[in-house]
């Protein structure tokens, strides 16, 4: 059968893993270890400090360094915690922890599993931290079914920058961008990276966000199920 697309480019995190349980689980664990006790309150702030951060990475405002450390400074600064100690050891611990969050978003695996049968071409494109990323993919059982993995921190560049999708265009099989599409949940990186680099996208959009510069999405979807009819599985 004739398809419009062959290739499929999937954001990690809030689209294939739940990030906000892994996210939610390792802070418990690093902050309790430094004397914290972590309250909903205390890791709904810290997930919008670290929103904050991330997008502010995807402007180029900030360094993967920066953000790994002072998203942990402005949250103890808020909480009017004196910690004496070294961030860094924070940031490196929380990571560990993180990295095995390999937690999957329902039917994400299986609908990976059945586009791969159908014979798409699968990839990760992930702003994440390259060794907590690959740890979580393996744990999760999604590089299993991926034909590639594109991480920031390897590329040296991050969605939404044209340079991070020039680098995978020059490294998957399929050289048409028009069938390749992209799946994400973040509309200033997943979204607003593929419609500058002229790709389709599905806007996986949970949380029902605006369209606020009226992006050529080309489909938007509220759960993961919805991709079976859209990919004819």
């Amino acid at each position: 059968m004739d398809r419009k697309y062959t290739t499929v480019l999937f954001d990690a995190d809030n689209t294939l893993l739940d990030f906000d349980m892994a996210e939610k689980n390792a802070l418990k664990q690093v902050l309790t270890e430094i004397g914290i006790n972590v309250t909903e309150e205390i890791a709904a702030l810290y997930s919008r400090i670290n929103l904050s951060y991330w997008r502010a990475f995807e402007r180029g405002e900030v360094t993967k360094t920066e953000l790994r450390t002072r998203r942990f400074g402005d949250l103890f600064g808020k909480l009017g915690f004196d910690y004496q100690g070294d961030l860094a050891f924070v940031a490196d611990t929380y990571l560990e922890y993180l990295a095995k969050g390999a937690f999957l978003l329902d039917g994400a695996l299986y609908l990976c599993e059945r586009l791969k049968e159908e014979g798409y071409f699968l990839y990760i494109i992930t702003n994440g931290v390259s060794a907590t990323q690959k740890s979580r993919l393996s744990k999760s059982g999604l590089d299993k079914v991926m034909d590639g993995v594109f991480i920031s921190e390897d590329i040296g560049t991050q969605k939404p920058f044209l340079e991070f999708f020039d680098y995978v265009f020059e490294n998957i099989a399929e050289k048409d961008r028009r069938k390749i599409i992209v799946v994400g949940d973040s509309y200033g990186s997943d979204i607003k990276g593929a419609c500058g680099a002229g790709l389709d996208c599905i806007w996986f959009n949970r949380k029902g966000e605006k369209n606020e510069l009226s992006l050529p999405v080309t489909k938007e979807i509220n759960d993961l199920s919805e991709l079976f009819e859209f990919f004819g599985l």
